[in-house]
């Protein structure tokens, strides 16, 4: 009976040294995405710094910032003496990794090219960070699959990051596969990189029906001179939430919804 009492006490001191030890791990995030997953996979805590522009949730507004995905304050990082460091793989430069693994931090890529894979990061950064899987994981995937499973491709879409100059991306980009879901045939989807400049005649023989922006197009648009493009001829211009379209987290599915809903609402001949 005192061998059990003692075993019990045994492994309570070792459950508690091991949450003890966990709370007291710190990361830097190298992207804003990767800020917001850090927190979404329950680790939010640990982190000690997040790049620029890392402003959800909002308690990331207040972490330090250490630099982005193409420079670093290496002095302040060297400061906070991170455990680990989540950086964007394909986007963090080389640089950046060389200093980095100079000074022998840990460092641990976040590779995201498909929705799929933004489950994927979660459990990453969870299994890192000895957590349990996040419960928006499930969520998340549930969802997702909800919506492939209902996504009939119906209609052209220019996918438009910027107007001057005029940038886009192909298929293999998250943010075509989420306009995808909501029956958006990317007409750009076979250039050979991710992410490209492409030009307005190029866009007016595609005639794309649709046309999703970041922000209201604006009336000096170059595009908005081409009237015989169908999205400008019927002004069906889809807004997204930047933050919400452009980084690859949970959230993204927000985005979803509301492209969807703009579609479903221009289709029935009403704006949103």
């Amino acid at each position: 009976m005192l061998k059990k009492l003692w075993l019990i006490l045994f492994l309570s001191l070792l459950i508690q040294f091991d949450q003890a030890f966990a709370k007291t791990l710190k990361t830097i995030a190298l992207a804003p995405h990767i800020t917001e997953l850090v927190f979404a996979a329950g680790g939010g805590d640990s982190l000690a710094g997040v790049s620029a522009y890392s402003n959800y949730p909002a308690q990331a507004a207040k972490l330090p910032v250490i630099g982005d995905a193409f420079r670093i304050d290496l002095e302040q990082i060297i400061a906070l003496q991170p455990d680990i460091v989540f950086y964007w793989h394909g986007s963090t430069t080389n640089q950046v990794l060389q200093q980095l693994q100079y000074h022998q931090f840990k460092t641990v890529p976040i590779k995201i090219e498909s929705l799929n894979e933004i489950g994927d990061a979660l459990l990453t950064i969870a299994g890192h960070l000895d957590l349990p899987d996040p419960p928006g994981y499930r969520t998340f995937i549930n969802r997702l699959k909800q919506r492939q499973q209902q996504s009939p491709r119906s209609h052209s879409v220019l996918i438009q990051l910027s107007s001057q100059p005029l940038y886009t991306v192909n298929a293999s980009h998250w943010m075509s596969e989420a306009a995808s879901l909501c029956g958006l045939n990317n007409i750009f989807q076979h250039l050979p990189t991710a992410t490209a400049t492409v030009t307005q005649e190029a866009v007016i023989v595609r005639n794309p029906d649709y046309i999703i922006q970041m922000k209201p197009i604006d009336q000096n648009s170059p595009l908005q001179q081409w009237p015989q493009i169908t999205a400008i001829k019927q002004q069906q211009i889809i807004v997204v939430n930047p933050d919400t379209f452009s980084r690859p987290t949970p959230r993204i599915l927000e985005a979803v919804d509301s492209i969807c809903r703009q579609v479903n609402q221009f289709s029935a001949g009403v704006g949103e």
